[in-house]
């Protein structure tokens, strides 16, 4: 198990449906209540840990391959918990608005997200990308919703097609859990 495959099961393209679902649920949160957006992200890191769990079993063929994958995994999103709760203690100090508190942990999301993409699968790297857009767009576009909606049609839709039509030689990404 060199290298990730570059097409995805069907519990992958579950996870992948569900986790973008659920992102632009919270981007839509995020837009209304930024204050209540910032429970909903926390507790998005533990679908998005589940999910990173769940993708990278089915490719771990061994037990040690998994247990690598359990560590390596909770460490990435510990860490990303940790930076999330370092970004409230600027909210609580006042050195950072309610407002921005969001968009910096949309922003840390998408980063942390992008990066797990090169571990469990590119699906990842690609939610990543969809809540990278996200900020820019929320920062910058008054309707945003809409762009961030059809982008992730098109993200579902294209990650349909290349899943399906994809040769199933070619591979992305250096996986973490080589012996």
């Amino acid at each position: 198990m060199k290298y990730l495959s570059g097409k995805l099961s069907t519990i992958d393209t579950i996870i992948f449906a569900a986790l973008i679902l659920l992102t632009l649920l919270g981007v839509a949160l995020t837009n209304v209540s930024p204050a209540h957006a910032h429970k909903y992200w926390l507790a998005m890191i533990l679908f998005f840990t589940i999910g990173a769990i769940a993708t990278g079993w089915q490719r771990a063929a061994e037990k040690g391959q998994k247990k690598q994958l359990i560590t390596s995994q909770l460490l990435h999103w510990s860490s990303t918990l940790v930076a999330l709760i370092l970004v409230y203690t600027f909210l609580h100090t006042g050195q950072i608005q309610n407002e921005t508190v969001s968009l910096m942990i949309l922003l840390i999301l998408a980063l942390s997200s992008f990066l797990d993409g090169f571990h469990v699968g590119w699906h990842f790297s690609v939610l990543g990308i969809l809540l990278a857009i996200s900020v820019v767009s929320i920062s910058y576009v008054e309707e945003f919703m809409w762009i961030i909606a059809i982008i992730a049609v098109i993200l579902l839709v294209a990650s349909f097609f290349w899943n399906k039509y994809l040769p199933p030689g070619i591979s992305f990404g250096r996986n973490s859990l080589k012996k």
